[in-house]
């Protein structure tokens, strides 16, 4: 079966749920709530994350189109949301999905497992990327290996040397992805943008100079996964 059959095969399992909309800055589950459902984003993107100690937030992670949250709970992992999940965009709809329908539907379905796991193992391959940025000490490094697990996890490509970012990001955010200040996010990629990594503008998206981008690094790492990337 292709995978335009699997998500017709979704599409009309959502059909039989109502959906919801939200609008930006909205908080559809809050950290440590015991969830009632679970939510398959239809349009926009939903953003996982946690507050610090000091009361800075920490994302986690982003959620776009027929991505399904909270995971942990869905599959029984957790009884509580472990994150808060907020909408990023304008506007986040969503289809409501009851836990137990869901499970019995997906578990039927081998094709959509199959989907489920790979967008699983890329969710695994970002957050091993983010734990890799945050291991620099240097604010540069730090914003740099940040901005390829961002161009990898959630860039699409617009020529052989550039992706554009579906994430429509603020200086604030890439502080909280780092944890920088603000300050010093904005130097630093003021920084890039001289130097031709990145392009963005008030009302533009960031674009990326990947193949730049991966030569600053000088990475060995970061290279050999580039080499053998499908």
């Amino acid at each position: 079966m292709s995978i335009k059959s699997t998500k017709v095969d979704l599409k009309r399992f959502l059909e039989r749920y109502p959906t919801r909309e939200f609008k930006k800055g909205e908080i559809i589950i809050f950290q440590g709530e015991e969830p009632t459902t679970a939510y398959v984003v239809l349009e926009g993107i939903v953003k996982a994350y946690n507050i610090s100690v000091e009361g800075n937030e920490k994302p986690v992670a982003f959620y776009g189109a027929h991505s399904i949250f909270p995971g942990p709970w869905l599959y029984g992992r957790s009884k509580i949301a472990a994150f808060y999940y907020e909408v990023f965009t304008p506007l986040a709809v969503l289809s409501v999905v009851p836990k137990e329908p869901f499970l019995e539907f997906i578990k039927s379905k081998p094709e959509l497992l199959y989907e489920e796991l790979k967008r699983y193992v890329s969710d695994k391959l970002g957050q091993t990327m983010r734990v890799n940025a945050l291991e620099y000490s240097k604010a540069s490094d730090k914003l740099l290996y940040t901005l390829h697990y961002l161009a990898v996890s959630y860039g699409r490509g617009t020529d052989p040397s550039h992706v554009e970012l579906s994430l429509n990001l603020t200086h604030q955010d890439f502080a909280n992805l780092t944890g920088l200040t603000r300050e010093t996010a904005a130097t630093e990629l003021n920084k890039l943008k001289h130097q031709g990594i990145i392009d963005y503008g008030k009302h533009a998206p960031y674009i990326v100079n990947l193949k730049a981008l991966i030569v600053l690094l000088h990475d060995q790492y970061v290279s050999d996964m580039e080499e053998n990337a499908p």
